[in-house]
C-alpha cells in the first residue's frame, strides 16, 4: 500500500484593489502582529496599514487562498532605484503553507520589473521565522539594526540586488 499525501495547492495571488482590500489586509496584519507579540493596540496598527497606501504603490497583492495573505512594495524611497517592502503578512492560520514565500517572490518580481535597482525592507531583529524567508530570497542585513519608531524594538534592515 501507499501512503496518501495531500499536496497544498500554490498560493493563488491576485493584483489587491484599493480601497476594497484595505481593510482586509489591515486585519491580517493585526492578527499576525498578535500571533506573533502577544496584544496590539489594534486600531492604531489597522492605522498604520490604511496609511500606507498613500505612499506610491508598486505592487500590493492578496494571497486568496489556500490562506490569506497581502504584501505591499512602495517606491518614493530617498533612491529612486530602490523599491520598499513595507509589508508582508500572512494569516496567522496560514503560516507555514508557502504563502509568505509566493508573496515574496511576487513582490520581488514586480519590483525587477518595474526596474528598480533594489528591494529593501525592514524586520523585527528578533523574528526568526521572516529573517530566515528573506535570506533564502537572498535578501542580506543592509546596516545596523535601529529602534522601531513607535514600538523601540530593533528592526534590521534587509536588501535585495534586483539587478
Amino acid at each position: 500500500m501507499h501512503a496518501e499525501t495531500t499536496v497544498e495547492p500554490r498560493p493563488a495571488i491576485r493584483a489587491g484593489r484599493v480601497p476594497d482590500d484595505v481593510e482586509h489586509c489591515a486585519g491580517i496584519w493585526v492578527r499576525a502582529l498578535a500571533a506573533r507579540d502577544g496584544s496590539v493596540d489594534a486600531e492604531t496598527m489597522a492605522e498604520r496599514v490604511r496609511e500606507a497606501f498613500d505612499a506610491p504603490i508598486v505592487r500590493f497583492a492578496v494571497a486568496t487562498s489556500p490562506r490569506a495573505g497581502f504584501a505591499l512594495v512602495e517606491s518614493g524611497r530617498s533612491d529612486p532605484g530602490e523599491a520598499y517592502l513595507h509589508y508582508l503578512a500572512v494569516d496567522p492560520d496560514g503560516t507555514g503553507r508557502g504563502v509568505g514565500g509566493a508573496l515574496l517572490a511576487d513582490a520581488v518580481a514586480h519590483a525587477r520589473a518595474a526596474g528598480f535597482g533594489s528591494l529593501t525592507l525592514e524586520v523585527r531583529s528578533e523574528n526568526t521565522r521572516a529573517i530566515a524567508l528573506y535570506l533564502r530570497a537572498g535578501f542580506v542585513p543592509d546596516g545596523e539594526a535601529t529602534p522601531h519608531p513607535s514600538a523601540g524594538y530593533p528592526m534590521q534592515p534587509y536588501r535585495l540586488a534586483l539587478g
